[in-house]
């Protein structure tokens, strides 16, 4: 049976479990699911931490608007989609109200505390950006592009050894037929070099 709780008594429970959840992210820990959730509700102005809404009515009880809202917003751009089980990542929700300025109805936190949870979430996303990057799981935009220019100059440059200085010959007296299958073998390895990541002789 549930217990009922003066607002001040909660509201004290909750900044004391965000006191908690704060040290643990100074101490290099990582956050759980529920702990990251809270943080992002809170970063949203809400002391409600449920992370995902299993239906758009229950969503929209939690925003506080009515489910035609939620229709209406979900045509919008940059509207948070839901996840693959048909979930409603309610965090990503919040935030996307107080960006885009809509009217939602909850709202409990000031700007103060808001702001505090956000910069909070902002140091945990650049921690695990950092450890994900270490683990190999990303790579930086610019050594992707880096790379990509140089197999891309070998893959022209593998073209044009072959078409225009190895090709004339060897197709001197050859069928259209013939002619198709020579090109094609010329394609398809710069193809291959550009698919496996080599960069074939220099």
């Amino acid at each position: 049976m549930p217990v009922d709780i003066e607002p001040e008594v909660a509201e004290k429970v909750l900044d004391l479990d965000f006191s908690n959840i704060l040290k643990k992210v100074q101490s290099g820990k990582t956050l759980t699911v529920a702990e990251r959730a809270r943080v992002q509700a809170r970063a949203a102005g809400s002391t409600d931490s449920t992370a995902y809404a299993k239906t758009v009515v229950e969503l929209a009880a939690l925003l506080g608007v009515t489910r035609r809202t939620i229709t209406a917003w979900r045509k919008l751009p940059g509207a948070p989609a839901s996840t693959a089980a048909g979930a409603h990542p309610v965090a990503e929700w919040r935030e996307f109200v107080r960006v885009r300025g809509l009217k939602g109805g909850h709202s409990v936190h000031g700007n103060e505390e808001a702001l505090k949870a956000r910069k909070l979430l902002a140091e945990v996303e650049e921690r695990e950006l950092k450890v994900a990057i270490k683990k190999g799981d990303y790579v930086l935009v610019s050594e992707v592009r880096e790379t990509w220019t140089r197999l891309v100059g070998r893959a022209r440059a593998l073209l044009e050894t072959r078409l225009l200085n190895e090709m004339p010959p060897v197709l001197s007296g050859k069928d259209a037929h013939g002619i198709r299958r020579e090109l094609e073998s010329a394609v398809t390895e710069a193809f291959a070099l550009l698919h496996q990541g080599k960069e074939g002789p220099k």
